[in-house]
């Protein structure tokens, strides 16, 4: 499909079948990083031969039920899905659960993730249960980034589903996350915040070309010394309510952080053959739907792929909840851990596409 589809949905209701799946405790290598990988394999609880998924967790060190605020979205994706036939790997990340950190753990990229999904790939192949023509991923967020990465180096994979994935640089993501909240504080004036905005490039773009983290660092204070110096008096007052963004750039001055501001997801995007099913939430405010949706599209088409669905899920938030405002700090208050109409549409596009 060659459109993006706006849904509003206010009332499906997803029913869970009970006790048609069964859960196993798994473990592999990803051996060239020596990490030990630990999970839990969900699959129907009768037949043979199951179509396969991995779920990728976003950013951040994160369980294999990707845990966030309470909200446990992979274990109600793994579930549901194990309860309509398909088999599903999900496992704790580097650092998490029982999963190792491996080698070299301080310089690890999204690159190194991709490299332990792989492995998962391997190991589901091992797997005389799984149908090895029919293994496929799912991520959310940097998970959605990494899954076409994957699919691009490797034959292996035969679908994607990408849960609020980025379709541009994290340069781009970080520049509006961090300029947007301030677009509407009246009492920031319109020079602070041209000011601000221009700050938060110039260190992005420092980011880009730092070959180390110390160099990184070393341009942010001075980028943030020579910002801060040419503020007004008031313009400094505007300054001290957001010192804590100072320390989210400092976060990112890792290996991890400099790959993902320069990498540009249109590249592996490019070049996805396998059908894609594609969602986002509309009151996503960290990979914000427009810019993200519409590169995404550009990528697939720059591919010639011609088995891609994009949508746009009215209501719902990055983790995929219905949500007020959308903004992260309202996770924790919604009790929904994933809404039923996502999980429909994703069930019934891998049902129809494993036929």
């Amino acid at each position: 499909m060659k459109k993006v589809f706006i849904l509003t949905i206010l009332a499906i209701q997803v029913t869970f079948a009970q006790n048609t799946f069964k859960s196993e405790e798994v473990n592999y290598w990803n051996q060239a990083d020596s990490v030990h990988i630990f999970g839990t394999l969900t699959m129907p609880e009768n037949g043979s031969k199951f179509p396969a998924v991995i779920l990728i967790t976003g950013s951040g060190t994160q369980d294999r039920d990707e845990t966030i605020l309470g909200h446990k979205p992979f274990k109600v994706i793994a579930e549901y899905l194990s309860n309509n036939g398909i088999a599903v790997l999900r496992v704790d990340d580097r650092g998490a659960g029982k999963t190792t950190l491996g080698k070299n753990d301080k310089t690890v990229t999204s690159e190194n993730f991709a490299e332990d999904v792989k492995s998962g790939i391997n190991y589901l192949k091992t797997r005389n249960e799984i149908n090895h023509k029919k293994i496929g991923l799912i991520g959310h967020s940097e998970g959605g980034m990494i899954a076409p990465m994957v699919a691009a180096q490797s034959k292996d994979i035969s679908f994607i589903v990408s849960l609020a994935g980025t379709g541009v640089s994290g340069e781009v993501i970080l520049q509006k996350q961090l300029t947007t909240p301030i677009e509407t504080i009246p009492n920031f004036s319109t020079t602070f915040k041209q000011k601000y905005a221009l700050y938060i490039a110039s260190v992005l773009n420092a980011y880009k070309q730092a070959e180390t983290q110390t160099v990184a660092v070393l341009s942010l204070d001075k980028i943030t010394k020579n910002w801060k110096d040419s503020l007004s008096p008031e313009e400094a007052k505007y300054a001290s309510n957001l010192a804590n963004v100072y320390y989210t750039l400092k976060n990112m001055a890792i290996d991890w952080g400099r790959f993902f501001i320069k990498f540009d997801p249109k590249t592996a995007i490019s070049k996805v053959e396998c059908p894609i099913l594609v969602l986002n939430g509309s009151k996503d405010h960290q990979v914000f739907p427009e810019e993200n949706l519409a590169s995404i599209e550009e990528g697939l088409k720059m591919a010639k792929n011609k088995h891609y669905k994009i949508i746009k899920l009215e209501g719902l938030n990055h983790l995929f909840q219905h949500s007020e405002t959308g903004l992260p700090q309202e996770y924790a208050k919604i009790k929904e851990d994933f809404a039923p109409e996502a999980l429909q549409i994703i069930g019934d596009w891998l049902i129809k596409i494993n036929k």
